[in-house]
């Protein structure tokens, strides 16, 4: 400003007689290069030669183009950062919440389309039931829930989350499986003519008879088990329709069971045993030809001792193991000569 103010005092008016001409507004480093000249030759007296003055601005023009050049290179980086920022806290739980209640759905579905009996009738929310239209069930097997539904007509097996399962412990005490936990959580759950009190004492009975039966199949030497399943045997975990083939088979030939399968998440075993055992043919004559035997044998059962799947698998060491599968939900009282649901 002093540089200026000394300049326009020396200086007089003068009126050009050339054409008026648009001046152009001189760059931002002409601007600093002329500032720092005035200002450099008035208190630095050694920047008054030629040299030194175009050296001290050269420096001073390559550090303004640094500045520029950080500030050009910053400034989409900030951009990307401040667009890169993660969703708010609420957003975030919000989405996966959504997404946590999706994959449960998703998970439910499969293990019923694997599990359930495939002429059981569904009842479901209206969310599940559009999952499991995805996996593939047939519309007109699902029956849509009202909100808070307090009966269950004409379903044999329901899949609804809490809040659409609040009135159905009455018609559905029987619990089949359990998916997620809190606002995600979704069951499946068995109808019982019965009511809660009569499905729990029924399933009582049915206990008891599974470990009784379970133990006479070892006491007679014609099933043999690992440590895992005399255990699980003894301790009545296995499915009442399985035990019954189990003893069929044992009739014709001594079996040796792999492993037990097929447990209900969420479920304890004594509620919802074992459906699933792959055998392999202990002894002599174990070929192809007694495997072949075992599954006609199988297939020519009817409900309720007809199996969902039998197959055969191959075992560790080469031997061809034999799978049976059962679907749930299964009947009580098999074993006792008094069905019930």
């Amino acid at each position: 400003m002093q540089v200026a103010d000394s300049e326009k005092q020396a200086s007089e008016p003068v009126t050009s007689a050339a054409p008026a001409t648009r001046t152009r507004t001189p760059s931002w480093r002409q601007v600093m290069a002329t500032t720092f000249s005035l200002w450099a030759s008035r208190r630095l007296p050694w920047a008054r030669h030629p040299r030194a003055l175009v050296v001290i601005i050269c420096i001073l023009v390559v550090a303004a183009v640094s500045a520029g050049a950080v500030q050009l290179t910053t400034t989409p980086s900030h951009r990307a950062a401040q667009a890169a920022t993660p969703a708010r806290p609420h957003q975030a739980r919000a989405g996966g919440a959504v997404s946590a209640a999706a994959s449960v759905r998703s998970e439910v579905a499969d293990w019923i389309v694997s599990q359930v009996s495939g002429n059981a009738a569904i009842g479901c929310d209206p969310a599940m039931c559009t999952a499991l239209r995805a996996d593939g069930v047939a519309a007109s097997r699902l029956l849509s829930l009202a909100p808070a539904a307090s009966s269950t007509p004409g379903a044999d097996v329901i899949a609804t989350s809490p809040a659409g399962r609040a009135g159905l412990s009455q018609d559905a005490p029987v619990l089949l499986a359990s998916v997620g936990t809190g606002s995600s959580q979704v069951e499946v759950r068995a109808t019982t003519a019965g009511g809660p009190a009569g499905y729990a004492s029924a399933l009582a009975a049915d206990l008891a008879a599974r470990k009784s039966a379970g133990a006479q199949l070892l006491h007679s030497g014609r099933i043999k088990a690992s440590a895992a399943g005399t255990a699980q045997l003894q301790a009545g975990q296995v499915d009442t329709r399985t035990l019954i083939m189990l003893a069929l088979l044992a009739s014709q030939r001594s079996w040796r069971v792999v492993s037990f399968g097929d447990a209900s998440p969420g479920v304890p075993l004594a509620d919802a045993p074992y459906r699933q055992v792959i055998l392999a043919a202990a002894g002599s004559g174990n070929g192809p030809a007694s495997l072949a035997a075992a599954v006609a044998l199988l297939h020519a059962q009817q409900a309720p001792y007809q199996p969902a799947q039998v197959s055969t698998v191959p075992l560790p060491g080469g031997q061809t193991g034999l799978r049976i599968d059962f679907a749930t939900p299964g009947p009580l009282g098999l074993l006792a000569g008094s069905v019930s649901r």
